[in-house]
C-alpha cells in the first residue's frame, strides 16, 4: 500500500527499510525481498526514482512512504524493531548531481548521518551505500587501498568526499554500538537505469535502438568493469548477514571480469543490437554542461576481497548483462519511436 497522508509512525516491526527503494538499485532490492516473501518499508523521495509506486500500491507487504530521508526521521519516523536497513537513498550519476553542487555533500552526509544514529537507538543492522568514486585515482582499487582526494573541487568530488564521509560515520558509529556494513559498487548497470545521470550502458543501448549516434566522451579509453544489479542484490539479499557478522568494514561489490574500454562497448552495444547507429566521439560538456567531469578512475578495477570472503561471487557476464539491458529497453524505445 502507498501512504498517501504521509503518516511517519509507520509499522517497521520486522520490516527491511530500504532508503531510495524507488530507485535503480533500491528497487531490485525491494523486489527481491518482497519475492521473498518479507515485509518491506520503502522511504523515497521520488527525486532518483526510476519506477512508480504502481507495483506496490497494492502489495500486502509493502508500505511507501514519499519522503526525504531527512523528513522521515525528523518528523518522527523511526527505524524501530526493524530486522535491517539499506541505506541506498542517494542522488546518483555523474550527470544526475550536477544540479545539486554546493548541497550534496551535506545532504549525503545528513542523511546518512540520521539513519545511523536511529539504527544505534534501536540496535537494528544497516547496510549503507557508498561509491567506488571515493578512491579517487585509476588502477584495480581493494578495500584496503589507500583512498585520495583530488584538488579540483568538482560537483564529482563533493559527491565522493560526502561518500567517503559516510563511510568514516559508520566505521566510528560501530564504537558506539552500530552493526553496519558499507558496500562500495563498481559500475552497476542493467534494467531500468536511467541515462539522465549519465550512465553509459543504457545511454549507449538507447541510443543504438533508436538509431542515433552514440555518443563516447573523451578518449573512450576509460576501462570499466560493469556489474549486474542483479549481482549486487544478491549480495545484499543473501549475504549481508555473513558481512555483518564478520566485522570486515568496507566491502567492494564489482565484476573484474567485465572489464572493457568505453569505446569497446559502444562498439559492443552496436553490434548486439543489430543498429545502424554511428559511434561518434562527443564533448560531453556540450551535453550535460560545464560542470560535467570525467572520473578520477581512468581505469577502474574492482579487486574483490571481503565479498568472497562471505560468500559472494558475481555471476553475470557483460554481454548477459547488456541483453538483458536491451530487452529492458527495446518495447520502451519503440513506443517512444511509435513503433
Amino acid at each position: 500500500m502507498t501512504d498517501q497522508q504521509i503518516d511517519l509512525h509507520l509499522d517497521t516491526k520486522d520490516a527491511v527499510i530500504i532508503t531510495g527503494g524507488l530507485g535503480f538499485i533500491g528497487s531490485f532490492v525491494a523486489d527481491a525481498y518482497l519475492e521473498a516473501g518479507r515485509k518491506v518499508v520503502i522511504i523515497d523521495s521520488m527525486i532518483s526514482s526510476v519506477i512508480s509506486t504502481e507495483p506496490y500500491d497494492n502489495h500486502p507487504n509493502c508500505t511507501v512512504c514519499k519522503v526525504s530521508v531527512e523528513e522521515y526521521f525528523l518528523g518522527g519516523g523511526s527505524v524501530a524493531g526493524a530486522d535491517r536497513v539499506i541505506h541506498a537513498a542517494s542522488l546518483v550519476g555523474p550527470a544526475g548531481i550536477l544540479k545539486y553542487g554546493g548541497r550534496l555533500g551535506a545532504e549525503i552526509v545528513r542523511s546518512c548521518q540520521l539513519v545511523v544514529d536511529d539504527c544505534i537507538a534501536h540496535d537494528v543492522p544497516v547496510c549503507d551505500f557508498s561509491s567506488a568514486e571515493v578512491y579517487g585515482r585509476s588502477g584495480e582499487l581493494g578495500e584496503k587501498d589507500t583512498i585520495q582526494v583530488p584538488v579540483d573541487y568538482t560537483v564529482r568530488i563533493e559527491y565522493a568526499i560526502a561518500k567517503t564521509l559516510t563511510e568514516a560515520i559508520v566505521a566510528n558509529s560501530r564504537y558506539r554500538g552500530l552493526r553496519g556494513i558499507v558496500i562500495r559498487p563498481f559500475n552497476v548497470t542493467g534494467p531500468r537505469q536511467s541515462e539522465m545521470g549519465g550512465f553509459v550502458v543504457p545511454t549507449f543501448v538507447q541510443q543504438a535502438l533508436a538509431g542515433d549516434d552514440i555518443t563516447v566522451f573523451a578518449t573512450g579509453e576509460q576501462l570499466r568493469a560493469f556489474l549486474s544489479v542483479s549481482d549486487l542484490t544478491r549480495f545484499i539479499i543473501d549475504h549481508m548477514d555473513n558481512a555483518v557478522d564478520s566485522g570486515e568494514l568496507i566491502y567492494n561489490i564489482g565484476n573484474p571480469a567485465n572489464k572493457i574500454s568505453v569505446r569497446d562497448l559502444a562498439d559492443l552495444v552496436k553490434e548486439m543490437t543489430g543498429s545502424s547507429s554511428t559511434v561518434v566521439y562527443a564533448d560531453a560538456k556540450k551535453i550535460h554542461g560545464e560542470l560535467y567531469e570525467e572520473a578520477e578512475s581512468f581505469e577502474k578495477t574492482p579487486v574483490l576481497a571481503a565479498a568472497p570472503s562471505a560468500g559472494w561471487e558475481p555471476k553475470v557476464g557483460l554481454e548477459d548483462l547488456i541483453r538483458e539491458t536491451i530487452d529492458y529497453y527495446q518495447p520502451i524505445v519503440a513506443a517512444r519511436l511509435g513503433s
